[in-house]
């Protein structure tokens, strides 16, 4: 069970901290609910009942820099290849993004970075299912590094995307 004023993240919801855990009620039964705070984007309050498994287990700490940097280095040295179907790319980006921050999304999100850098020298764009999957990606990523290490989520991002067009 986690803490009052514990910094957790919840899914792709992003770095949250935990500012109460209490009995609500809704739809006539009260639960317990870990009641979250977005950290970055405060425009809303997240209620996870901490009954349910499959929503709680989507809760976990932030990870320490160390493990965030060492993934880092593991996904920068990963080759990426392309994958030309669109329906095909979408489906497994979309598998891979579902399950969090992971070595296997900095990958994409690397893929993703230097296939944009690519399309910029011939004055083309990312097909807008892979824009909406690198957007997510900066959210989920962004967040964890730009609290791990103490920056603001700008710096996080640009830091990141530097380092994967380096690595192209």
């Amino acid at each position: 069970m986690y803490e009052l004023n514990d910094v957790l993240v919840y899914g792709n919801n992003g770095v949250c901290r935990l500012v109460d855990i209490r009995k609500e009620k809704f739809s006539g039964t009260d639960v317990m609910y870990y009641i979250l705070s977005p950290i970055f984007s405060g425009q809303s309050t997240l209620y996870v009942p901490t009954e349910n498994s499959a929503l709680a287990s989507k809760l976990r700490p932030v990870m320490m820099k160390e493990t965030l940097h060492e993934m880092m280095i593991s996904a920068k040295e990963k080759d990426v290849s392309w994958e030309n179907d669109d329906r095909l790319r979408g489906e497994m980006f979309q598998n891979i993004v579902s399950n969090g921050l992971s070595t296997e999304l900095l990958s994409v999100m690397k893929s993703l970075v230097i296939h944009r850098n690519e399309l910029k020298k011939t004055i083309k764009k990312l097909h807008s299912a892979d824009e909406r999957t690198l957007n997510l990606c900066k959210k989920i990523v962004g967040e964890e590094f730009a609290y791990a290490f103490g920056v603001e989520l700008d710096d996080a991002l640009s830091h990141i995307e530097n380092e994967f067009s380096e690595a192209a």
